[in-house]
């Protein structure tokens, strides 16, 4: 895949995406949010979709991954049709474990990790974890 020369080139890796519904995918997080560098992402649409963000996330994963769920679009994404498919949620992320983060991110969402199949299939190849009852994590409430 054709990959933005930035993300090649850079010391440091801040992935940000906006939590929000996905007609292919179920979900756009943090590995599905890669996809905003590679050129040809139509390809990825043909050719197993959930596999590619699986194996993309392999390339060069960020350093830190911080999910914006202040607003979260529940329905009709990734476009949405209306305001009523916005959720506030005044709700973030942040690791440095990207299958984490989208595992956290999907449970907020309403749905299981094992329901999104590119964060299965990360979590099997080891690029990070989605069984949170393993991790320390710090809720803050502000």
């Amino acid at each position: 895949a054709k990959v933005h020369e930035l993300l090649l080139t850079a010391d440091v890796f801040i992935n940000v995406p906006i939590l929000k519904h996905h007609g292919s995918s179920k979900v756009t997080i943090g590995m599905k949010n890669l996809m905003g560098v590679v050129w040809d992402r139509g390809y990825w649409h043909r050719n197993d979709l959930h596999q590619c963000i699986a194996d993309f996330a392999s390339y060069r994963k960020p350093d830190l991954t911080i999910v914006d769920a202040y607003y979260v679009m529940k329905q009709n994404g990734p476009r949405g049709t209306s305001k009523e498919d916005v959720l506030t949620m005044k709700s973030q992320i942040v690791s440095t474990d990207i299958v984490a983060a989208d595992a956290a991110a999907a449970k907020l969402f309403g749905l299981e990790p094992d329901e999104i199949p590119y964060i299965k299939m990360a979590d099997q190849m080891k690029l990070g974890r989605k069984n949170l009852d393993a991790l320390s994590i710090n809720r803050i409430r502000l």
